[in-house]
This record gives C-alpha cells, sequence and structure tokens, in this order.
C-alpha cells in the first residue's frame, strides 16, 4: 500500500506542471533590409521584405518553465509553434519546419526573462533527407532583437542543438536569391492561463486518486488493529 501511495504522489507531482505558453510580441518593425539583389533561383522563391514587415509568434512547452534558468536549451521541451517574419509563416505543424535550438533565461518564479537564442528553419524546397542544393528560411530572435531570412542557400545539414535532425545548421555566405530583414525589436512574456471549463483536470483526478487511496490505508489499518 505504501508503494501505491508513493507511486500516486509522483503522478500527481507529475500532473501539476502545466504547460508554458510565451509569446513573443513585436515592439516594432525591422531597421536594416537587405533584400536579394539577383534572383537565380525559381523567380517565385525571391522575395523582398518591406518596412513594415516584421517578427512575432508564440511557442509552448510540455510543462512549466525551469526556474533560474540561464541560457538554457529547452527546444526538445517544445509541443508547438508559430511565427510570423512579414512575408511568411512557420509552425511546428509544417513537415518541413525545424526548431533548431531555444535557449532561455527565467528568474526564481519561472517566468521568462529572455529567450537568448531562438532559430525555427522551415525548408522551401526539397524533401527529407535534404541536402545543401535545398533552399530554406530561417526565423531568428536573440534577445530583443528579431532578424528573419528567405530563400537562403544551405552550407550545411545536420542536427540542430534541440535535437531535430534534417535541418540546415549554416547558411550559405554569398547569396545573392536571399533577402534577409534585421533589428525587429521584441518582447517576450508568458501568456496568462486561459479559462478552461469547469471539469476535473489530470492533477485534480490525481488528487482524487490519492485522497481514495489514503482512505483506503486507514480502513485497512483500522481493520489489522481490530484483529
Amino acid at each position: 500500500m505504501k508503494k501505491l501511495l508513493l507511486a500516486t504522489t509522483l503522478a500527481v507531482v507529475a500532473l501539476s506542471g502545466q504547460a508554458a505558453t510565451v509569446n513573443v510580441t513585436s515592439a516594432g518593425n525591422y531597421a536594416l533590409l537587405q533584400n536579394y539583389t539577383n534572383c537565380t533561383t525559381a523567380p517565385s522563391l525571391c522575395a523582398n521584405f518591406v518596412a513594415a514587415n516584421n517578427l512575432s509568434g508564440t511557442f509552448t512547452t510540455a510543462g512549466s518553465l525551469p526556474t533560474n534558468a540561464s541560457n538554457l536549451e529547452i527546444g526538445s521541451t517544445v509541443t508547438s509553434y508559430s511565427f510570423s517574419n512579414g512575408l511568411e509563416t512557420v509552425t511546428s505543424s509544417d513537415s518541413d519546419s525545424r526548431l533548431n535550438t531555444l535557449r532561455i533565461s527565467t528568474d526564481a518564479s519561472g517566468n521568462i526573462i529572455a529567450v537568448n537564442i531562438m532559430q525555427v528553419v522551415k525548408w522551401l524546397t526539397g524533401t527529407a533527407p535534404h541536402s545543401t542544393a535545398d533552399r530554406f528560411s530561417a526565423f531568428v530572435i536573440s534577445g530583443t532583437n528579431g532578424t528573419s531570412t528567405h530563400n537562403s542557400g544551405c552550407n550545411t545539414v545536420g542536427t540542430g542543438n534541440s535535437g531535430v535532425n534534417d535541418t540546415c545548421v549554416t547558411a550559405t555566405v554569398s547569396d545573392t536569391s536571399r533577402s534577409t530583414a534585421n533589428n525587429s525589436p521584441v518582447a517576450v512574456a508568458i501568456a496568462a492561463p486561459t479559462a478552461s471549463a469547469p471539469v476535473p483536470t489530470l492533477s485534480q483526478w490525481g488528487i482524487i486518486a490519492l485522497s481514495s487511496l489514503m482512505a483506503m490505508a486507514a480502513i485497512a489499518r483500522v481493520r489489522r488493529r481490530q484483529r
């Protein structure tokens, strides 16, 4: 019975961590644009960023954010994400998207202080396994700065820091078909919990189960004393 109670207690603790959603909101548009100069790829791929574009999005983790984190890689814990750079949108449901890295810092309460570095890659051409002949777009956040790249050549295909495979980890340095947009200021914050329907959550079911087991243990103890 003690072992069962311990197992149930651990399960309740595991269920108590709620998912965290972090919003990355734009605080301004790109300050520096470097659009393509000579489109040598498929014409439909080349596109220009404009001054009104910016970077924003959101990501959700499987549990609450760790406390006192300092430049901690949490990419493998992300369950969903969506980002827009003005030209296109990348989502975790897209089979061509890759979350290469996501390093964050938090305070003692688990509130996010900064996205130290985040890079999401979206393949524009080819199929898995991709090669350096394929083109991609990148969505990057570093501190309070957002940077985007569209239609870039890939120099190295490999594994990202978050553990995702078949992604572009370095871009081609010289690429006249690529467009980049830099210095889009962003702000990050944990989203407020959304209202839920008045039904028991997983953690509440765990508490109910634990209470029932404790009651059963108490009854069993009383019966042993009466014998």
